[in-house]
């Protein structure tokens, strides 16, 4: 409630331009600061990523080349026929519980053999004179038939290393190595609770053409991390205080040019008197303001306006009575482009318009419909026998008994004789019953023996359900409902049994 009245209190003061213009330029220059700040993180991001995602990748490329593999042939062989006989395959995320430390425990003497040794001081050696954060470098083999990954060797501290035997799960970005393992790990990044922020890169050691191992190298973010933040908040201090900077010096250029005449135009304006024209006129004629700008622009314009503003008046008044006009015409043409003459039903354009609109709809699973093909029987000899007004006669009174039953549904008259109606919604779940009501009130007049032939109004009808199987289009659907009509015209001439 308390910030509905401040808004409105706002809306009610009086809020001048300079004032709009300090908030914009300073709401502008903060979004500029703001995007700038996210252009430069991502970017930073970017390049930090693309680097040690190189760096990961160039060291383990270097490392595959030097290590021997006949002691990674060798150190995988030993490590590799404990895990395949171990009943039990605990993962890493398991550390320290009473199961992965005695599955664990069955690799204590690998650690004192000579392959594991040495390779791990290479493996260290290699972190020692790199550059790069690096966290471990380590040698493991995929097992494919658990999906996991086995270490062989870690170069971090024994207390932090992951001994030989230790399994991780096959992250889903490195599951190509399955069926591809020469492809190795290409870098990743990963942030999980155990390893921190980590690149990891996988390069592949082969013996002869058979992968034995893979060779990786984790690089910790979280120092690249923090220098980035680091980066980022000093470049968004030099850019508050340069922004702010530049915004006061913007503030008082637009006070200079723009704000002040633009003060004076306004003192202007609010003199403008309708009640006295030619005051106005020379309020507007007195104005002095010498500038080739916009502001110069706009002044000359209101010099101009008043005398303008009537005839703009006039010629709108006119203009919108002649459109209202025209509207009306064509409303009334498109009406009569749509309507029988005769039946005041619509007419074939209209069907033709209708069904158009189908077309997109057909194939929606809760789109359904039917169509009704009526057909007046003996036009031509009732025209012919009684003469064309019967005949006209003929077809207003089956116009009003298919409208009659149809209430519904849109009645179009496509024909000398033949009319269409398409049955949606409410006739469309009581066609059935709608189609015996029509027959009933045909057989009707026949049975009347008091009525003349043209009176007695002998119809046949069709009909046919639209159906995705059978119909491509309602033309399809019009044609089966056209062939209905015929058979029932035949049963009612007796040419059919």
């Amino acid at each position: 409630m308390l910030l509905l009245l401040v808004g409105e209190k706002m809306r009610k003061r009086r809020f001048p331009i300079w004032a709009k213009t300090t908030i914009l330029v300073f709401v502008f220059t903060l979004v500029l600061v703001g995007v700038a700040m996210v252009y430069f993180s991502s970017v930073l991001t970017s390049a930090n990523k693309r680097t040690y995602m190189n760096a990961a990748t160039n060291v383990s490329n270097t490392l595959s080349k030097v290590v021997e593999v006949e002691e990674v042939v060798d150190l995988k062989g030993q490590v590799k026929s404990i895990v395949d006989s171990s009943p039990t395959h605990p993962l890493s995320s398991e550390w320290g519980s009473p199961e992965w430390n005695a599955y664990i425990a069955q690799f204590s003497d690998i650690t004192k053999t000579a392959s594991f040794n040495s390779l791990r001081d290479v493996l260290r050696r290699a972190q020692s004179v790199n550059s790069y954060e690096i966290s471990s470098i380590y040698i493991l083999y995929v097992d494919p038939a658990h999906e996991f990954c086995v270490y062989l060797v870690d170069s971090a501290a024994d207390e932090e290393a992951c001994p030989p035997g230790c399994l991780d799960p096959l992250y889903e970005v490195n599951r190509e190595t399955l069926t591809n393992p020469g492809r190795g790990f290409p870098a990743y990044f990963t942030n999980t609770p155990e390893y921190g922020y980590l690149v990891t890169a996988g390069t592949a050691i082969y013996s002869g053409n058979e992968v034995v191992a893979l060779v990786c190298v984790d690089v910790s973010m979280d120092a690249v991390r923090e220098t980035q933040v680091s980066s980022v908040l000093r470049f968004f201090a030099y850019l508050i205080i340069t922004a702010l900077l530049f915004a006061g010096i913007t503030m008082f250029v637009v006070h200079l040019t723009i704000i002040r005449p633009m003060k004076r135009l306004n003192d202007i304006t609010l003199s403008y008197d309708l009640s006295d024209p030619k005051k106005t006129h020379e309020a507007f004629q007195n104005l002095d303001v010498r500038r080739n700008d916009e502001i110069g622009d706009l002044a000359n314009s209101m010099k101009k306006m008043e005398n303008d503003i009537h005839q703009k008046i006039a010629e709108l008044t006119k203009s919108n009575a002649e459109l209202d006009a025209t509207e009306k015409e064509v409303e009334k043409m498109t009406a009569l482009a749509n309507k029988d003459s005769l039946t005041g039903v619509r007419n074939k354009t209209a069907y033709d318009n209708d069904v158009e609109k189908f077309a997109p709809m057909l194939h929606e699973e809760d789109f359904h419909f039917g169509i009704v093909m009526i057909d007046l029987n003996n036009l031509k000899v009732i025209n012919d026998e009684y003469g064309h007004a019967a005949g006209d006669a003929a077809l207003i009174k089956l116009t009003n008994i298919i409208c009659a039953t149809f209430a519904h549904s849109p009645v179009y008259r496509v024909g000398g004789d033949e009319f269409v109606v398409i049955l949606r919604h409410v006739d469309y779940r009581r066609s059935d019953k709608l189609i015996a009501e029509f027959n009933a009130k045909i057989e009707e007049l026949q049975g009347d023996e008091y009525l003349t032939m043209p009176e007695k109004t002998w119809a046949a009808i069709g009909y046919a359900v639209y159906d995705p199987e059978k119909d491509a289009s309602v033309e399809d659907v019009f044609n089966r409902a056209d062939e209905a009509m015929y058979v029932r015209k035949r049963q009612m001439k007796g040419e059919d049994n």
